[in-house]
């Protein structure tokens, strides 16, 4: 495999199970508030009974949770621009640096 040739097969091993489990963050979290934003919404449709109490409840909750899942969604992308500007340490594992090794992890 080509990730083995440079980096530790233990350490792309564990970067695979963190990317595995940033990506079921970031594609769960966002799907769970979805969801629950359309429980909220057919509440309120299903009482029947909307008074402007309710709906401004019913309006933060969905508000704050459409821009988690958003925050969460772009939790990635965020993280690697960061990274862009971070300088690499002079640390070598095998002639390949950490980045080079989250890189090939995703592989």
């Amino acid at each position: 495999m080509y990730f083995l040739a440079g980096c530790d097969a233990d350490f792309v091993s564990i970067l695979r199970i963190v990317r595995w489990v940033i990506n079921i963050i970031c594609w769960g979290v966002p799907i769970i508030l979805i969801v629950l934003t359309i429980l909220d919404i057919a509440k309120i449709v299903v009482a029947g009974n909307i008074d402007d109490k309710l709906k401004k409840e019913v309006g933060g909750k969905v508000t704050t949770r459409l821009i988690y899942a958003i925050i969460i969604f772009l939790v990635p992308t965020i993280v690697s621009l960061i990274f862009r500007f971070v300088p690499v340490s002079q640390s070598t594992v095998n002639g390949l640096t950490w980045k080079d090794c989250w890189d090939d992890a995703a592989q």
